[in-house]
Order: structure tokens, then sequence, then C-alpha cells
């Protein structure tokens, strides 16, 4: 059964809410901050999701966003598809366990010259 996911990209503005109000707002939506072109991504748990009623998840998503960040002064765009594979989606959390382990291996082979 396909899997689909909607990924958001939100643009800032410095006259509106700041970022970690914004963020804190979309993470309790079901959001994840995740790398690459796009800041945010949505996986849409629902099984009965099918291409025939993929608008219909689509537009409780879009409601869901357009309520929350109502009056935060944000411009976003989205993303929905099916998705492709379990790599395409690179939570923030293991990006940073990685950037640190690359750090420590630096610094070992910094202090090793």
């Amino acid at each position: 059964m396909p899997k689909y996911v909607t990924r958001l990209k939100v643009w800032f503005y410095s006259e509106g809410a700041s970022p970690s109000e914004v963020i804190g707002k979309l993470l309790q939506l079901g959001f994840t901050p995740i790398r690459g072109a796009y800041d945010f991504a949505y996986e849409h748990s629902n099984p009965d999701i099918t291409d025939e009623n993929l608008g219909s998840a689509i537009l409780e998503i879009s409601n869901a966003i357009h309520k929350t960040l109502a009056g935060f002064k944000v411009l976003y765009t989205m993303d929905t598809h099916e998705r492709e594979s379990l790599d395409e989606i690179l939570p923030l959390e293991d990006i940073d366990s990685e950037l640190a382990q690359t750090r420590a291996e630096i610094e070992k082979a910094e202090s090793e010259n």
C-alpha cells in the first residue's frame, strides 16, 4: 500500500512570528524537520489513502497548515507525493547524529597529526 508524504517549505518574514514559534506549531501538527529542498515532512499515516482519495488528504493537511499558521506572516509551499523510499526523508536528529560523529572523527584525526 503506498505511503504518502507532504513536504513543506517555509519562508519567514522579519515582521512575523519567530521561527521557533512557527516550528513549534508545525511539530504539533506532526511535521518532522528534514534536510533538503523542503524544511518539514508530514507522513500520512492513514492506510486507506489511495491515488483516488489523495485529494481529500491533501485538502485536510492544507487546511490544518493554513489554520495553524494564520496570522504568523509566513509563506509556505507544499508538495505531496508517494514516498519512494525510507531514505527519502532525513530527520534532523539523524543528520545531527551523523554530523557529531563526523566532527569527532575530524578532531581525532587532527589530534593525531
